[in-house]
């Protein structure tokens, strides 16, 4: 192993050091070819908590091909070994099955980055994730398409495709080009998922590892009625009242707030957040328009379930997709049309929508990736199209924004990110439509600080730098 890997590892633990006895568990999972004795990984992460309330999954084998989860005792400093010895050539000993490793390129090393403290993928679900990544070799090396996902279609317990092995093995999307090894800090302190407010009334908490000092926690509130901020602060966690709830040990506050209110809430802990939850009181709203999508959409799940379809899609999953964009669209304020579900004006625009200021976004809709049946191009055509037909109007102040809406992950669609960049689109992508539903952002719309930001968004994508959207 490298001394250049060495320092990244222990500039990753170092950074993760103020909260590092939250984790008492880890767990190891893997993709890996079997090569004799040893287990090459395909795609591995190893995942830091403070407990897991999951059972890992069994031991999967087709062909040469094999994948598991193993639990990794002893603290973080036996941990870290672990992940030294992965990343080294004698490789890690899993019992009874061989030596799993990381290999690299011959006569090369492991490629390592800096460690991103706040990976994107986090940031989408409120959370703070702290990421290692590390490349080894070539994946076509050890793994060759279409031949291993017929491969695992074949297995006594089949797979339709490498990508799904690595979904239901926690591995994400499996990797496209080098082999992959992560390590994955997960949050130490969050927002009480039983956090509520009800007629008035916030009742908010704040749930720590059992291992970490509670006065050094804190739990933050953003109070926002009408689209305003009117109440902001946070409370130390030793001036919590700390009680259990459903098996864990929970700091409580309760906070009065108007009818209708969202409270926006902070988990922190030695300074950092950690993690970030919405809460409005079920049965009002602040939005007329989100009422009436309720009336019709009582328990939310059509909306969810045409929004974020299973891939492959099935049936009239395209329409349902993007009948499920404009009812959005509507919701958060903008004056949708649809054409594209109509034969004789698809060929236009999948949808068009105005802001209340008049500015356009012109939306193209994928369940797939973003240069599949030249999505990419007809949507700037129709975009040059739209600003000339404005500015043979004399509309040529209103401003017009592509977007590419995908139901597909940003890992997934990565090779195509740049591609959109470069003929400025803007791309959303599953985990955007996710936050939808995560920050309660239907409940108080301005759809005019949303084209702001969308804007926003789309000149910071040059710099791969993107801040959430909703």
């Amino acid at each position: 192993m490298s001394q250049h890997v060495q320092k990244m590892i222990g500039a990753f633990f170092g950074a993760i050091g103020p909260w590092d006895s939250a984790y008492a568990s880890a767990r190891l999972t893997f993709i890996a070819v079997r090569r004799g004795g040893f287990l090459e990984i395909l795609a591995a992460r190893v995942y830091l908590a403070s407990i897991f309330r999951d059972k890992p999954k069994g031991w999967f084998q087709a062909g040469d091909l094999e994948a598991g989860q193993v639990e990794l005792s002893g603290g973080v400093a036996a941990v870290a070994h672990a992940i030294e010895q992965l990343a080294s050539p004698d490789g890690f000993e899993i019992s009874e099955r061989g030596q799993l490793l990381l290999r690299p390129e011959d006569n090369q090393n492991i490629s390592v980055g800096l460690p991103d403290l706040i990976h994107s993928e986090g940031i989408n679900q409120g959370n703070r994730l702290a990421v290692l990544t590390m490349c080894g070799a070539r994946r076509d090396m050890l793994a060759q398409q279409p031949q291993t996902d017929w491969i695992l279609k074949a297995a006594a317990v089949p797979f339709d495709s490498l990508n799904e092995l690595s979904v239901e093995y926690g591995l994400g999307a499996a990797p496209t080009t080098s082999t992959m090894l992560e390590v994955v800090a997960l949050a130490a302190a969050e927002v009480s998922v039983l956090s509520n407010v009800k007629d008035g009334k916030a009742t908010l908490g704040l749930w720590l590892a059992g291992s970490l000092d509670q006065s050094k926690a804190r739990l933050g509130y953003r109070v926002i009625d009408k689209g305003v901020v009117v109440n902001r602060g946070s409370v130390e966690g030793d001036k919590l009242k700390w009680e259990e709830k459903s098996g864990d040990i929970v700091g409580q506050l309760s906070l009065e707030v108007p009818l209708g209110a969202v409270v926006h809430c902070i988990a922190s802990y030695a300074g950092h957040a950690h993690n970030l939850r919405w809460f409005a009181d079920p049965k009002t709203y602040q939005n007329a328009r989100a009422a009436v999508l309720s009336s019709v959409d009582q328990t939310g799940k059509l909306l969810r379930g045409y929004l974020l379809p299973e891939l492959p899609p099935r049936g009239k999953a395209a329409d349902d997709f993007e009948s499920a964009l404009a009812w959005v669209l509507w919701t958060l304020g903008f004056a949708p049309v649809s054409f594209g579900m109509n034969a004789k004006t698809r060929d236009a625009f999948d949808i068009l929508a105005a802001s209340p200021r008049g500015d356009f976004i012109v939306v193209e809709c994928t369940l797939g990736l973003l240069r599949a049946e030249s999505k990419l191009s007809k949507l700037s055509a129709r975009e040059a199209s739209l600003r000339k037909m404005l500015a043979t109007s004399g509309l040529q102040h209103l401003r017009v924004l592509p977007i590419i809406v995908t139901a597909m992950t940003k890992e997934e669609v990565k090779a195509d990110l740049n591609a959109a960049a470069e003929t400025g689109v803007l791309v959303l992508t599953r985990e955007d439509l996710e936050a939808v539903f995560d920050s309660d952002r239907l409940r108080f719309a301005n759809a005019d600080q949303l084209f702001e930001r969308a804007l926003q968004r789309l000149a910071e994508s040059q710099t791969m730098q993107q801040p959430p959207l909703f």
